[in-house]
Protein backbone atom coordinates (compact mmCIF):
# COMPACT_ATOMS: atom_id res chain seq x y z
CA UNK A 1 0.00 0.00 0.00
CA UNK A 2 0.96 3.26 -0.72
CA UNK A 3 2.25 5.89 1.81
CA UNK A 4 2.25 9.69 2.16
CA UNK A 5 3.78 12.20 -0.21
CA UNK A 6 6.32 14.39 1.01
CA UNK A 7 7.20 17.70 -0.55
CA UNK A 8 11.10 16.81 -0.84
CA UNK A 9 10.33 13.69 -2.77
CA UNK A 10 8.39 15.44 -5.02
CA UNK A 11 10.89 17.92 -5.60
CA UNK A 12 13.47 15.29 -6.13
CA UNK A 13 11.78 13.01 -8.11
CA UNK A 14 10.87 16.06 -10.38
CA UNK A 15 14.36 16.82 -10.88
CA UNK A 16 15.69 13.28 -11.46
CA UNK A 17 13.12 13.37 -14.28
CA UNK A 18 14.30 15.96 -15.77
CA UNK A 19 17.79 14.91 -16.23
CA UNK A 20 17.40 11.61 -16.67
CA UNK A 21 18.60 9.90 -13.68
CA UNK A 22 16.60 7.41 -11.66
CA UNK A 23 18.00 6.95 -8.51
CA UNK A 24 15.54 7.72 -5.57
CA UNK A 25 15.76 6.19 -1.59
CA UNK A 26 11.92 5.98 -1.06
CA UNK A 27 9.03 6.37 -2.92
CA UNK A 28 6.68 9.09 -3.80
CA UNK A 29 2.61 9.31 -5.39
CA UNK A 30 3.85 12.11 -7.51
CA UNK A 31 2.88 12.57 -10.90
CA UNK A 32 5.41 12.52 -13.30
CA UNK A 33 6.38 15.11 -15.37
CA UNK A 34 5.74 13.45 -18.85
CA UNK A 35 2.95 10.66 -19.11
CA UNK A 36 4.34 9.67 -22.39
CA UNK A 37 5.18 5.84 -22.86
CA UNK A 38 8.02 4.64 -25.07
CA UNK A 39 6.43 1.95 -27.48
CA UNK A 40 8.20 -1.18 -27.75
CA UNK A 41 10.58 -1.40 -30.23
CA UNK A 42 7.74 -4.67 -31.74
CA UNK A 43 4.23 -3.37 -30.11
CA UNK A 44 1.72 -5.93 -29.67
CA UNK A 45 -1.84 -4.83 -30.31
CA UNK A 46 -4.40 -4.07 -27.61
CA UNK A 47 -6.57 -6.25 -26.16
CA UNK A 48 -9.90 -5.35 -26.65
CA UNK A 49 -11.61 -3.82 -23.79
CA UNK A 50 -12.37 -5.72 -20.93
CA UNK A 51 -15.49 -5.79 -19.04
CA UNK A 52 -15.79 -3.43 -15.70
CA UNK A 53 -14.72 -5.64 -12.63
CA UNK A 54 -14.78 -4.15 -8.76
CA UNK A 55 -13.06 -6.66 -6.34
CA UNK A 56 -11.83 -5.80 -2.73
CA UNK A 57 -8.69 -6.60 -0.90
CA UNK A 58 -9.28 -8.23 2.87
CA UNK A 59 -7.98 -6.55 5.76
CA UNK A 60 -5.73 -8.62 8.06
CA UNK A 61 -7.81 -11.15 10.33
CA UNK A 62 -5.75 -10.03 13.32
CA UNK A 63 -8.26 -9.17 16.37
CA UNK A 64 -7.39 -5.62 16.11
CA UNK A 65 -8.69 -5.13 12.15
CA UNK A 66 -12.80 -5.25 14.05
CA UNK A 67 -13.18 -7.74 10.76
CA UNK A 68 -14.91 -11.10 11.26
CA UNK A 69 -14.10 -13.61 8.86
CA UNK A 70 -13.71 -16.97 11.20
CA UNK A 71 -16.10 -17.77 13.32
CA UNK A 72 -13.27 -19.46 15.67
CA UNK A 73 -12.51 -15.54 17.66
CA UNK A 74 -9.24 -16.41 18.71
CA UNK A 75 -7.83 -17.28 15.00
CA UNK A 76 -6.50 -13.07 14.80
CA UNK A 77 -4.83 -13.73 18.60
CA UNK A 78 -1.56 -13.33 19.74
CA UNK A 79 -0.15 -14.45 22.59
CA UNK A 80 0.92 -11.73 24.77
CA UNK A 81 3.04 -12.00 28.29
CA UNK A 82 1.36 -10.85 31.31
CA UNK A 83 4.20 -9.91 33.33
CA UNK A 84 6.06 -8.90 30.21
CA UNK A 85 3.92 -5.81 30.10
CA UNK A 86 1.92 -7.34 27.41
CA UNK A 87 4.92 -7.98 25.12
CA UNK A 88 4.57 -10.91 22.81
CA UNK A 89 5.25 -14.46 24.15
CA UNK A 90 8.52 -16.18 23.56
CA UNK A 91 7.62 -17.75 20.01
CA UNK A 92 10.07 -20.32 21.06
CA UNK A 93 7.43 -21.74 23.50
CA UNK A 94 4.52 -21.61 20.79
CA UNK A 95 4.22 -24.12 18.02
CA UNK A 96 3.34 -23.67 14.58
CA UNK A 97 -0.52 -24.22 15.74
CA UNK A 98 -0.64 -21.63 17.90
CA UNK A 99 0.04 -23.45 21.04
CA UNK A 100 1.51 -22.39 24.28
CA UNK A 101 3.75 -25.40 24.87
CA UNK A 102 4.75 -24.58 28.81
CA UNK A 103 4.66 -21.26 31.42
CA UNK A 104 7.18 -20.91 34.03
CA UNK A 105 5.37 -20.70 37.71
CA UNK A 106 3.57 -17.80 37.78
CA UNK A 107 3.79 -16.86 33.99
CA UNK A 108 0.38 -15.67 32.62
CA UNK A 109 -0.12 -14.97 28.77
CA UNK A 110 -3.48 -13.66 27.09
CA UNK A 111 -4.86 -13.58 23.47
CA UNK A 112 -7.07 -11.35 21.77
CA UNK A 113 -10.57 -12.22 20.48
CA UNK A 114 -11.80 -11.04 17.51
CA UNK A 115 -15.25 -8.93 18.54
CA UNK A 116 -18.22 -10.64 17.21
CA UNK A 117 -20.66 -8.57 15.57
CA UNK A 118 -23.78 -8.87 17.49
CA UNK A 119 -21.94 -7.50 20.71
CA UNK A 120 -22.49 -4.17 19.33
CA UNK A 121 -26.38 -4.94 19.60
CA UNK A 122 -26.40 -6.60 22.94
CA UNK A 123 -24.63 -9.00 25.64
CA UNK A 124 -23.98 -12.35 24.04
CA UNK A 125 -22.58 -15.81 25.70
CA UNK A 126 -19.73 -16.99 24.30
CA UNK A 127 -17.97 -20.34 24.47
CA UNK A 128 -14.86 -21.31 24.21
CA UNK A 129 -13.65 -25.20 23.60
CA UNK A 130 -10.51 -26.23 24.03
CA UNK A 131 -8.23 -29.81 24.31
CA UNK A 132 -5.33 -29.98 26.96
CA UNK A 133 -4.94 -29.35 30.85
CA UNK A 134 -3.89 -26.06 32.58
CA UNK A 135 -5.59 -23.41 34.48
CA UNK A 136 -7.44 -20.53 32.11
CA UNK A 137 -9.62 -18.07 32.82
CA UNK A 138 -10.45 -14.37 31.10
CA UNK A 139 -9.89 -11.08 30.82
CA UNK A 140 -12.77 -8.38 29.84
CA UNK A 141 -15.08 -11.51 30.27
CA UNK A 142 -18.56 -11.12 32.39
CA UNK A 143 -19.42 -14.03 34.84
CA UNK A 144 -16.89 -16.49 33.24
CA UNK A 145 -17.14 -20.25 33.96
CA UNK A 146 -13.93 -22.10 33.92
CA UNK A 147 -15.27 -26.35 33.34
CA UNK A 148 -12.60 -29.03 32.09
CA UNK A 149 -12.34 -28.24 28.06
CA UNK A 150 -14.34 -25.53 28.02
CA UNK A 151 -14.71 -21.62 29.53
CA UNK A 152 -18.11 -19.57 29.01
CA UNK A 153 -19.03 -16.13 29.40
CA UNK A 154 -21.09 -13.37 28.76
CA UNK A 155 -19.38 -10.87 26.07
CA UNK A 156 -21.25 -7.42 27.12
CA UNK A 157 -22.36 -5.05 24.81
CA UNK A 158 -20.13 -2.08 26.15
CA UNK A 159 -16.68 -4.43 26.40
CA UNK A 160 -14.57 -3.60 23.31
CA UNK A 161 -11.83 -6.51 23.97
CA UNK A 162 -11.95 -9.95 25.62
CA UNK A 163 -9.00 -12.33 26.04
CA UNK A 164 -8.64 -15.71 26.93
CA UNK A 165 -5.95 -15.92 30.08
CA UNK A 166 -4.01 -18.87 30.65
CA UNK A 167 -2.53 -19.17 34.24
CA UNK A 168 -0.62 -22.37 33.68
CA UNK A 169 -0.48 -25.05 31.09
CA UNK A 170 0.41 -29.19 31.01
CA UNK A 171 3.84 -29.35 28.88
CA UNK A 172 2.83 -32.77 28.46
CA UNK A 173 -0.86 -32.18 27.53
CA UNK A 174 -0.97 -28.04 26.84
CA UNK A 175 -4.06 -26.20 26.36
CA UNK A 176 -4.54 -26.16 22.79
CA UNK A 177 -6.94 -26.02 19.45
CA UNK A 178 -8.93 -23.32 21.73
CA UNK A 179 -12.43 -22.25 19.62
CA UNK A 180 -14.55 -19.15 20.40
CA UNK A 181 -18.16 -18.63 19.71
CA UNK A 182 -21.25 -18.03 20.00
CA UNK A 183 -22.20 -20.10 22.38
CA UNK A 184 -25.61 -21.02 20.02
CA UNK A 185 -23.05 -21.01 16.90
CA UNK A 186 -22.67 -24.33 14.82
CA UNK A 187 -19.10 -25.90 16.20
CA UNK A 188 -18.42 -27.18 12.88
CA UNK A 189 -18.71 -24.07 10.61
CA UNK A 190 -15.50 -22.15 9.52
CA UNK A 191 -16.46 -19.05 8.50
CA UNK A 192 -19.29 -16.38 9.60
CA UNK A 193 -22.12 -16.79 7.04
CA UNK A 194 -22.69 -12.73 7.12
CA UNK A 195 -18.53 -12.56 6.14
CA UNK A 196 -19.34 -14.36 2.98
CA UNK A 197 -22.40 -12.79 2.09
CA UNK A 198 -20.01 -9.55 2.38
CA UNK A 199 -18.08 -11.04 0.17
CA UNK A 200 -20.42 -11.89 -3.03
CA UNK A 201 -20.51 -8.63 -4.44
CA UNK A 202 -17.41 -8.28 -5.85
CA UNK A 203 -15.75 -10.14 -8.99
CA UNK A 204 -12.61 -11.12 -7.04
CA UNK A 205 -11.06 -10.83 -3.55
CA UNK A 206 -7.11 -10.15 -2.81
CA UNK A 207 -5.28 -12.16 -0.06
CA UNK A 208 -2.49 -9.62 0.41
CA UNK A 209 -2.68 -9.02 4.21
CA UNK A 210 -4.14 -12.65 4.83
CA UNK A 211 -0.77 -13.64 3.11
CA UNK A 212 0.92 -11.44 5.36
CA UNK A 213 3.19 -10.44 2.30
CA UNK A 214 4.86 -6.97 3.59
CA UNK A 215 6.19 -8.92 6.65
CA UNK A 216 8.32 -10.95 4.00
CA UNK A 217 8.16 -14.24 6.33
CA UNK A 218 6.49 -16.79 4.61
CA UNK A 219 8.20 -18.80 1.84
CA UNK A 220 8.36 -22.27 3.53
CA UNK A 221 6.18 -24.92 2.32
CA UNK A 222 7.50 -27.28 5.60
CA UNK A 223 6.50 -24.10 7.79
CA UNK A 224 3.35 -22.70 6.43
CA UNK A 225 -0.12 -21.96 8.33
CA UNK A 226 -2.09 -25.15 8.98
CA UNK A 227 -5.61 -25.29 8.39
CA UNK A 228 -5.81 -26.76 11.98
CA UNK A 229 -3.80 -24.46 13.23
CA UNK A 230 -5.78 -21.97 16.15
CA UNK A 231 -3.96 -18.78 15.57
CA UNK A 232 -3.74 -17.94 11.82
CA UNK A 233 -2.48 -14.34 11.99
CA UNK A 234 0.68 -15.55 12.97
CA UNK A 235 3.73 -14.25 10.13
CA UNK A 236 3.31 -17.17 7.74
CA UNK A 237 0.08 -16.13 7.17
CA UNK A 238 -4.04 -17.42 6.99
CA UNK A 239 -3.75 -21.47 5.82
CA UNK A 240 -4.02 -21.65 1.65
CA UNK A 241 -6.50 -23.97 2.29
CA UNK A 242 -8.92 -21.60 4.14
CA UNK A 243 -8.23 -18.95 1.44
CA UNK A 244 -9.55 -21.32 -1.23
CA UNK A 245 -12.76 -22.47 0.70
CA UNK A 246 -13.60 -18.78 1.15
CA UNK A 247 -13.33 -17.94 -2.44
CA UNK A 248 -15.28 -21.17 -3.06
CA UNK A 249 -18.13 -20.50 -1.04
CA UNK A 250 -18.18 -16.55 -1.68
CA UNK A 251 -17.85 -17.90 -5.64
CA UNK A 252 -15.54 -15.04 -6.07
CA UNK A 253 -11.64 -15.30 -7.66
CA UNK A 254 -8.62 -15.05 -5.15
CA UNK A 255 -6.32 -13.23 -6.07
CA UNK A 256 -2.93 -14.93 -4.47
CA UNK A 257 0.18 -12.51 -3.27
CA UNK A 258 3.03 -15.14 -3.18
CA UNK A 259 5.61 -15.01 -0.71
CA UNK A 260 8.84 -13.22 -2.18
CA UNK A 261 11.02 -16.17 -0.34
CA UNK A 262 8.72 -18.88 -1.80
CA UNK A 263 10.89 -21.86 -3.28
CA UNK A 264 9.60 -23.91 -6.50
CA UNK A 265 8.80 -26.43 -4.18
CA UNK A 266 5.98 -23.86 -2.38
CA UNK A 267 5.02 -22.75 -5.65
CA UNK A 268 4.05 -25.85 -7.03
CA UNK A 269 2.24 -26.83 -3.76
CA UNK A 270 0.60 -24.25 -3.53
CA UNK A 271 -0.24 -24.10 -6.88
CA UNK A 272 -1.51 -27.72 -7.53
CA UNK A 273 -3.60 -27.36 -4.55
CA UNK A 274 -5.87 -24.16 -5.98
CA UNK A 275 -5.80 -25.87 -9.40
CA UNK A 276 -7.20 -29.56 -7.80
CA UNK A 277 -9.79 -27.68 -5.00
CA UNK A 278 -10.85 -24.14 -6.42
CA UNK A 279 -13.91 -24.13 -8.07
CA UNK A 280 -12.99 -24.65 -11.97
CA UNK A 281 -15.27 -21.97 -13.28
CA UNK A 282 -13.25 -19.23 -11.14
CA UNK A 283 -10.04 -17.09 -11.87
CA UNK A 284 -7.04 -17.23 -10.05
CA UNK A 285 -5.32 -14.27 -10.52
CA UNK A 286 -1.37 -14.39 -9.08
CA UNK A 287 1.00 -11.86 -7.96
CA UNK A 288 4.51 -12.49 -6.94
CA UNK A 289 5.63 -10.14 -3.53
CA UNK A 290 3.55 -6.51 -2.71
CA UNK A 291 4.87 -3.96 -4.30
CA UNK A 292 8.24 -4.45 -4.44
CA UNK A 293 8.52 -1.02 -5.56
CA UNK A 294 8.34 -0.15 -2.35
CA UNK A 295 11.43 0.38 -0.53
CA UNK A 296 9.91 0.52 2.91
CA UNK A 297 8.75 -3.24 2.74
CA UNK A 298 11.36 -5.92 3.66
CA UNK A 299 10.91 -7.35 0.06
CA UNK A 300 11.42 -4.71 -1.52
CA UNK A 301 14.83 -3.65 -0.06
CA UNK A 302 15.73 -7.53 -0.51
CA UNK A 303 14.81 -7.37 -4.26
CA UNK A 304 17.48 -4.60 -4.57
CA UNK A 305 20.18 -6.05 -2.58
CA UNK A 306 19.38 -9.17 -4.97
CA UNK A 307 19.31 -7.44 -8.42
CA UNK A 308 22.83 -6.03 -7.16
CA UNK A 309 24.24 -8.91 -6.21
CA UNK A 310 23.16 -10.63 -9.76
CA UNK A 311 24.73 -7.54 -11.33
CA UNK A 312 21.19 -6.85 -13.42
CA UNK A 313 21.98 -2.81 -13.43
CA UNK A 314 24.31 -0.95 -12.46
CA UNK A 315 21.14 1.39 -11.52
CA UNK A 316 19.71 -0.38 -8.21
CA UNK A 317 16.28 0.63 -9.18
CA UNK A 318 16.65 -0.79 -12.58
CA UNK A 319 18.44 -4.19 -10.98
CA UNK A 320 15.73 -4.36 -7.99
CA UNK A 321 12.92 -4.04 -10.69
CA UNK A 322 15.13 -6.78 -12.80
CA UNK A 323 15.31 -8.99 -10.16
CA UNK A 324 11.49 -8.58 -9.52
CA UNK A 325 10.80 -9.66 -13.36
CA UNK A 326 13.34 -12.83 -13.32
CA UNK A 327 11.29 -14.09 -9.83
CA UNK A 328 8.12 -13.21 -10.67
CA UNK A 329 8.46 -14.83 -14.25
CA UNK A 330 9.97 -17.95 -12.70
CA UNK A 331 6.44 -18.06 -10.28
CA UNK A 332 4.44 -17.20 -13.35
CA UNK A 333 5.94 -20.28 -15.27
CA UNK A 334 5.46 -22.56 -12.45
CA UNK A 335 1.75 -21.56 -12.25
CA UNK A 336 1.36 -21.71 -15.83
CA UNK A 337 2.58 -25.32 -16.16
CA UNK A 338 0.02 -26.64 -13.50
CA UNK A 339 -3.11 -24.48 -15.43
CA UNK A 340 -1.70 -26.33 -19.06
CA UNK A 341 -5.14 -27.61 -18.90
CA UNK A 342 -7.25 -23.90 -18.13
CA UNK A 343 -4.59 -20.85 -19.25
CA UNK A 344 -7.53 -18.63 -19.18
CA UNK A 345 -8.25 -19.26 -15.41
CA UNK A 346 -4.89 -17.88 -14.77
CA UNK A 347 -4.06 -14.24 -14.48
CA UNK A 348 -0.40 -13.29 -13.94
CA UNK A 349 0.44 -10.17 -12.68
CA UNK A 350 3.24 -7.45 -12.51
CA UNK A 351 2.69 -4.61 -10.37
CA UNK A 352 4.61 -1.06 -10.40
CA UNK A 353 3.66 2.26 -8.75
CA UNK A 354 1.00 4.91 -10.26
CA UNK A 355 3.55 7.55 -9.99
CA UNK A 356 7.03 5.86 -11.67
CA UNK A 357 6.16 4.24 -15.07
CA UNK A 358 10.07 3.65 -15.40
CA UNK A 359 10.38 1.18 -12.67
CA UNK A 360 7.43 -0.83 -13.88
CA UNK A 361 8.53 -0.48 -17.69
CA UNK A 362 12.05 -1.69 -16.32
CA UNK A 363 10.46 -4.78 -15.76
CA UNK A 364 8.62 -5.94 -17.79
CA UNK A 365 10.77 -4.98 -20.63
CA UNK A 366 13.28 -7.51 -19.38
CA UNK A 367 13.94 -10.18 -21.39
CA UNK A 368 11.08 -12.57 -22.20
CA UNK A 369 9.09 -10.68 -18.75
CA UNK A 370 6.13 -9.45 -20.97
CA UNK A 371 5.86 -13.08 -22.61
CA UNK A 372 5.04 -14.30 -19.23
CA UNK A 373 2.72 -11.99 -17.81
CA UNK A 374 -1.28 -11.44 -18.27
CA UNK A 375 -1.83 -7.93 -16.72
CA UNK A 376 -0.30 -4.94 -15.47
CA UNK A 377 -0.75 -3.62 -12.43
CA UNK A 378 -0.44 -0.11 -10.13
CA UNK A 379 -2.37 1.16 -7.02
CA UNK A 380 -4.61 3.68 -7.90
CA UNK A 381 -5.51 6.02 -4.77
CA UNK A 382 -6.34 9.57 -4.60
CA UNK A 383 -6.16 12.51 -1.85
CA UNK A 384 -3.05 11.72 -0.75
CA UNK A 385 -1.84 15.45 -0.71
CA UNK A 386 -5.35 16.58 0.28
CA UNK A 387 -4.31 17.76 4.17
CA UNK A 388 -0.45 18.42 3.05
CA UNK A 389 -1.15 22.04 3.63
CA UNK A 390 -3.11 21.69 6.91
CA UNK A 391 -6.75 23.41 7.23
CA UNK A 392 -7.03 26.49 9.49
CA UNK A 393 -9.80 25.44 11.13
CA UNK A 394 -10.52 21.09 10.90
CA UNK A 395 -14.57 21.37 12.93
CA UNK A 396 -15.77 22.09 8.95
CA UNK A 397 -14.59 19.13 6.08
CA UNK A 398 -16.44 20.61 3.65
CA UNK A 399 -13.89 22.67 1.60
CA UNK A 400 -12.04 19.25 1.37
CA UNK A 401 -14.01 17.60 -0.73
CA UNK A 402 -13.68 19.68 -3.66
CA UNK A 403 -9.69 19.12 -3.62
CA UNK A 404 -10.44 15.49 -3.02
CA UNK A 405 -12.32 15.16 -6.06
CA UNK A 406 -10.29 16.85 -8.15
CA UNK A 407 -7.52 14.53 -6.92
CA UNK A 408 -9.19 11.59 -8.54
CA UNK A 409 -8.65 13.09 -12.14
CA UNK A 410 -4.78 13.34 -11.43
CA UNK A 411 -4.73 10.03 -10.18
CA UNK A 412 -5.85 8.71 -13.34
CA UNK A 413 -4.09 11.10 -15.70
CA UNK A 414 -1.16 8.79 -14.39
CA UNK A 415 -2.96 6.11 -14.39
CA UNK A 416 -3.63 6.21 -18.08
CA UNK A 417 0.38 5.92 -18.31
CA UNK A 418 0.17 2.52 -17.38
CA UNK A 419 -2.44 1.65 -18.99
CA UNK A 420 -1.35 2.64 -22.63
CA UNK A 421 2.19 0.40 -21.57
CA UNK A 422 0.13 -2.58 -21.14
CA UNK A 423 -1.76 -1.84 -24.62
CA UNK A 424 1.83 -1.55 -25.97
CA UNK A 425 2.28 -5.32 -24.73
CA UNK A 426 -1.12 -6.47 -25.40
CA UNK A 427 -1.62 -7.10 -21.94
CA UNK A 428 -4.74 -6.06 -19.75
CA UNK A 429 -4.28 -3.34 -16.93
CA UNK A 430 -6.02 -3.63 -13.53
CA UNK A 431 -5.85 -1.94 -10.29
CA UNK A 432 -4.21 -3.87 -6.95
CA UNK A 433 -5.31 -1.35 -4.75
CA UNK A 434 -7.48 1.64 -4.97
CA UNK A 435 -9.55 4.18 -3.26
CA UNK A 436 -9.05 7.18 -0.74
CA UNK A 437 -5.67 7.44 0.99
CA UNK A 438 -6.30 10.89 3.01
CA UNK A 439 -3.55 10.98 5.50
CA UNK A 440 -3.39 13.59 8.32
CA UNK A 441 -1.22 14.05 11.22
CA UNK A 442 -2.28 17.13 13.08
CA UNK A 443 -3.73 17.89 15.76
CA UNK A 444 -7.58 17.23 15.12
CA UNK A 445 -7.74 13.22 15.91
CA UNK A 446 -11.27 13.10 14.83
CA UNK A 447 -10.76 14.77 11.35
CA UNK A 448 -9.63 11.37 9.55
CA UNK A 449 -13.32 9.65 10.54
CA UNK A 450 -15.18 12.34 10.19
CA UNK A 451 -13.80 13.15 6.50
CA UNK A 452 -14.66 8.77 5.79
CA UNK A 453 -18.03 8.71 7.21
CA UNK A 454 -19.21 12.02 5.31
CA UNK A 455 -21.94 11.22 2.89
CA UNK A 456 -19.51 13.28 0.23
CA UNK A 457 -16.77 11.08 0.63
CA UNK A 458 -19.86 8.46 -1.37
CA UNK A 459 -19.81 10.96 -3.99
CA UNK A 460 -16.12 10.60 -4.10
CA UNK A 461 -16.38 7.15 -4.62
CA UNK A 462 -19.11 6.88 -6.60
CA UNK A 463 -17.38 9.53 -8.98
CA UNK A 464 -13.85 7.39 -8.40
CA UNK A 465 -15.71 4.12 -9.60
CA UNK A 466 -17.21 5.84 -12.77
CA UNK A 467 -14.29 7.51 -14.20
CA UNK A 468 -12.51 4.06 -13.83
CA UNK A 469 -15.19 2.44 -15.40
CA UNK A 470 -15.02 4.87 -18.40
CA UNK A 471 -11.62 4.85 -18.78
CA UNK A 472 -10.30 1.98 -17.98
CA UNK A 473 -12.33 -0.94 -17.54
CA UNK A 474 -11.11 -4.40 -16.24
CA UNK A 475 -10.60 -5.47 -12.47
CA UNK A 476 -10.34 -2.71 -10.07
CA UNK A 477 -9.52 -4.25 -6.46
CA UNK A 478 -10.54 -1.65 -3.97
CA UNK A 479 -8.72 -1.00 -0.74
CA UNK A 480 -10.10 -2.64 1.88
CA UNK A 481 -12.75 -4.26 3.33
CA UNK A 482 -12.84 -3.46 7.28
CA UNK A 483 -11.07 -1.75 9.58
CA UNK A 484 -11.35 0.69 12.43
CA UNK A 485 -10.65 4.69 11.70
CA UNK A 486 -7.01 6.05 13.13
CA UNK A 487 -6.02 9.58 13.59
CA UNK A 488 -3.65 9.36 10.63
CA UNK A 489 -5.70 7.01 8.18
CA UNK A 490 -8.42 5.06 7.78
CA UNK A 491 -9.07 2.59 4.86
CA UNK A 492 -11.86 0.24 5.76
CA UNK A 493 -14.96 0.49 3.44
CA UNK A 494 -17.06 -0.13 6.67
CA UNK A 495 -15.49 0.60 10.51
CA UNK A 496 -16.21 -2.95 11.88
CA UNK A 497 -17.82 -6.64 10.82
CA UNK A 498 -21.67 -5.54 11.26
CA UNK A 499 -21.43 -1.88 11.38
CA UNK A 500 -25.39 -0.73 9.30
CA UNK A 501 -24.48 0.67 6.24
CA UNK A 502 -26.05 3.99 6.62
CA UNK A 503 -22.97 4.61 8.50
CA UNK A 504 -20.61 3.62 6.22
CA UNK A 505 -20.75 6.14 2.81
CA UNK A 506 -17.93 4.42 1.01
CA UNK A 507 -19.36 1.13 1.13
CA UNK A 508 -22.48 2.29 0.04
CA UNK A 509 -21.33 3.99 -2.46
CA UNK A 510 -19.41 0.70 -3.90
CA UNK A 511 -22.12 -1.66 -3.77
CA UNK A 512 -24.19 0.92 -5.43
CA UNK A 513 -21.38 1.43 -8.23
CA UNK A 514 -21.33 -2.66 -8.52
CA UNK A 515 -25.09 -3.03 -9.25
CA UNK A 516 -24.52 -0.46 -11.84
CA UNK A 517 -21.86 -1.40 -13.44
CA UNK A 518 -22.83 -4.81 -13.33
CA UNK A 519 -22.19 -6.78 -16.83
CA UNK A 520 -20.74 -3.34 -18.75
Amino acid sequence: METIMRRLLVLALAALLCIGIAVIANYSKQQPASNAVEAPATAAAPLPRQPTAFGINLSTVAYWSKQRAFMNLAVGGIWQSINAGWAEFDHDRIDGNGTVLSLKPGENVAMALIRPPRSYLGDIAIRCRFDGKGVIDGIGMVSPVASPGRLDFIWRHDIETAQFRLNATDPADPIRNIDCREADADPKLLFDSAFVETLTPYKAVRFMDWQQANGNVAGTWSQRTSPGATIQSSGQGVAMEHMVTLANQAKTDPWFVMPWNADATYTENFARYVHDHLDPSLTVYVEVGNEIWNMDFPAGKQARAEGIRDKLSANPDEARMRRYAVKAVAGFKIWSRVYADRPKQLVRILSGQNAWPDLLRYAVDYKDTAANVDALSTAVYFGQQLLETPPADTRDAGPLFPPLMASIDATFASARTFKQMADSHGLRYVAYEGGQHVSWHGADPTLIGRINRDPRMGDAYRKFMTLWARDFGDTLMLFHSVSPPGSSMHFGLADYSGQPISETPKRKAVLDMIAATKGK
